[in-house]
């Protein structure tokens, strides 16, 4: 169900809103607080589509409550439309934008004006929504197409390089001219290193063992060929039970954990790599931490020039999955963390 936050301190003017959402949005859930510090509470619960907020309130007062929504990974995305008699200062005005509002309109407000300021942020949320749904609906069919061509490459061309090697191998070079032999050895070799770059790529396309056995034997393997490869050591530390996660889910985590672990061979100098992977409370965690030289919030990007994830896509792939997901210096490395909602 779509729901509606108020957030005002004045009750006649919270029944007001009620009255207003009553007749203009029936199908909308309407949701009161009378504290800054109780709208951000309904607003973790609750979720709602819209939070209509004054400013003027005791304790935490709009400015500081809007902001605080807007720094909060589970919030941020919910458009704020500040209601208050401040309104008509443009200071106050800039002040709330610049705290994070969406919009501004003053007490006492036209109702035909809050109605179409609604149905502006109403929209603009709709069309976040559809390009967040389509955004995840593409990388889902890039991840299939990644599925079949990497079937293809083991289904045919590895197993036509397998079978041309045991046939080689298969004949008798001791009856064999000294250069034929030498060819013949040569050949093997080849095809035997075709063989193992095939079967790599194959994995780095989509890894049979994801499908096949789950997310964490996935992740055990990738750290493996971390370790092995880049001389990085890496551990994994994880509960056995992610049955509850979406299928979907667990490919994106698999490729956001992948595009980490290459950040951290890129950019941070570390030594040492350490995954973990949890449930509490219903949510599947999990963190990546490395004992690197630390990222710089300052000027962290949020893309990667070589057209990977990127921080940005990591984070717009976790929040459609209703998750959250942030990263973080610490005092010897960086921790990124996430959380992703299990499927009851």
């Amino acid at each position: 169900m779509r729901k509606i936050l108020a957030v005002d301190d004045n009750r006649i003017n919270l029944e007001l809103l009620a009255q207003l959402v009553k007749i203009y949005y029936p199908e909308f859930k309407f949701i009161r607080a009378e504290t800054g510090e109780e709208g951000i509470l309904e607003a973790v619960e609750e979720n709602p589509d819209l939070i209509l907020l004054d400013i003027m309130m005791p304790g935490m007062d709009g400015y500081e409550t809007c902001k605080f929504l807007k720094s909060q990974n589970k919030t941020k995305q919910i458009p704020i439309i500040m209601i208050s008699a401040l309104g008509r200062d443009s200071a106050e005005r800039s002040k709330g934008l610049n705290a994070g509002a969406d919009s501004f309109i003053s007490k006492p407000f036209d109702q035909v004006e809050l109605k179409a300021q609604i149905n502006v942020a109403l929209r603009i949320k709709n069309y976040q929504e559809k390009l967040k749904k389509l955004n995840a609906e593409i990388t889902l069919v890039e991840e299939r197409e990644r599925r079949r061509i990497a079937e293809n490459l083991h289904d045919s061309l590895g197993q036509t390089l397998s079978l041309a090697f045991m046939h080689l191998s298969s004949i008798s070079l001791d009856e064999c001219p000294a250069q034929a032999k030498k060819t013949i050895q040569f050949t093997s070799k080849l095809l035997n290193k075709s063989i193992e770059e095939s079967r790599a790529l194959t994995y780095d396309l989509s890894p049979p063992i994801l499908y096949e056995l789950g997310l964490i034997p996935a992740i055990k393997w990738k750290l493996e060929q971390f370790e092995k490869e880049y001389g990085i050591k890496a551990i994994l530390i994880a509960e056995n039970d992610n049955k509850h996660l979406l299928k979907d889910h667990k490919i994106f985590l698999y490729r956001i954990i992948g595009e980490l672990l290459s950040n951290i061979n890129k950019h941070a100098n570390a030594s040492h790599v350490e995954v973990k992977l949890f449930i509490k409370d219903k949510q599947f965690f999990i963190t990546v931490e490395d004992n690197g030289i630390g990222i710089d919030k300052v000027n962290i990007k949020p893309a990667s020039a070589d057209g990977g994830y990127g921080l940005l896509s990591i984070m717009e792939r976790i929040e459609s999955m209703n998750g959250t997901f942030k990263i973080e210096p610490t005092n010897n490395g960086t921790v990124a963390e996430m959380e992703v909602p299990l499927n009851n």
